[in-house]
């Protein structure tokens, strides 16, 4: 995780790209909600987010600059990409995720090789979206994040979404496609 979050620090210097890395590892309720998810059929040694790594930037145009740098530049494996930017979840979440592969390159960590790590790339917007949602979850004992809740904040921050698309000039949410935040169409 460490590596990986100096890595594309070292990237964003190289590239002027504004913005902040911070890197966390998962917190157990979260681990424990998806072991128990039947949908998910993920076992703890397959998680691809127990650490993971955020680069929060400035502007759309510094998170594709990035993503691509990833794409063509990073010493470790990616195993797999979700662009949630080009295409939002259906709840308006948007952000780049790689799960990468750690690729020691030196022999002393050898014994981190294969290990994932989730690496999100998103701009300030898209963040405060994000932390906005979970810390209104956190407030009222609902799961917003996991689109378990009350209707209405659900829809709030639907809308909020949409908007911050339209912000920066990317595709809205597909639930709020053709429709105006204002509800008309």
């Amino acid at each position: 995780m460490h590596s990986i979050r100096s890595t594309m620090a070292a990237y964003m210097r190289l590239g002027a790209i504004r913005g902040d890395m911070a890197s966390r590892v998962k917190r157990m309720p979260s681990i424990r909600r998806k072991l128990a998810d039947p949908d998910l059929d993920v076992s703890l040694d397959k998680m691809q987010d127990l650490g993971g790594c955020r680069a929060i930037l400035d502007d759309i145009e510094g998170v594709k600059r990035l993503v691509d740098i990833v794409r063509s530049r990073i010493p470790h494996g990616v195993r797999r990409e979700w662009p949630y930017i080009e295409r939002p979840k259906p709840d308006g979440y948007r952000s780049h995720h790689f799960s990468l592969e750690f690729d020691p390159r030196r022999r002393q960590h050898e014994h981190y090789a294969g290990r994932l790590i989730e690496l999100q790339i998103r701009t300030r917007l898209q963040h405060s979206w994000a932390t906005s949602i979970e810390a209104v979850g956190l407030y009222r004992g609902e799961d917003l994040k996991h689109h378990r809740g009350d209707a209405n904040w659900l829809r709030l921050f639907l809308l909020a979404a949409a908007e911050f698309a339209e912000v920066e000039r990317c595709p809205l949410p597909g639930a709020v496609s053709g429709v105006s935040t204002d509800g008309t169409k």
